[in-house]
């Protein structure tokens, strides 16, 4: 059964760049809703986990667009690799609010289960990228293309102040 993105109908979602189509970025953006949802029941006593889980969640996102959008693959891998930081960090939290009673039963075995699929799908995104930055198959679709004339010292004007 093909995945299905809750954010699908979003105006965001049909304005916004090509990283939305990626599944990973699509179960990654359901995890940090299903988060920011499962801590709203949380004592005022967590507030700071909450502040955490939220940050991390939304982070992993927020890194695989940004990396998406930086033009090289070096730089994809290494906010993939951001966000990938930031999923286990969240990992660990969820482990915390279980072991705390917060988080239990179904609710529990959403989590996991949309936290163990951005895992895996994120795995497989960083591995398919290191992977073109080996064999120099990166598409650099992305890259801001200019003409090289423009940065040629040869045409500054003589009385320029540097030589």
């Amino acid at each position: 059964m093909p995945y299905e993105y809750g954010g699908r109908n979003t105006v965001a979602f049909a304005k916004l760049p090509g990283y939305k189509n990626l599944i990973v970025w699509q179960k990654a953006s359901d995890l940090s809703v299903l988060i920011n949802d499962v801590v709203k029941h949380f004592g005022s006593g967590y507030f700071r986990l909450i502040d955490q889980m939220r940050g991390a969640a939304i982070s992993v996102t927020a890194n695989i667009a940004e990396g998406y959008g930086s033009a090289s693959v070096g730089n994809y891998i290494r906010y993939c690799l951001t966000a990938r930081g930031s999923v286990g960090e969240l990992g660990s939290y969820i482990q915390d609010c279980e072991r705390f009673g917060l988080i239990k039963d179904e609710e529990l075995k959403k989590v996991i289960e949309l936290y163990a699929d951005a895992v895996f799908l994120l795995d497989r995104l960083i591995q398919s990228l290191r992977q073109k930055e080996k064999n120099g198959t990166w598409d650099k679709q992305f890259w801001i293309k200019e003409e090289a004339e423009s940065y040629n010292a040869e045409s500054l004007p003589e009385d320029h102040p540097f030589p």
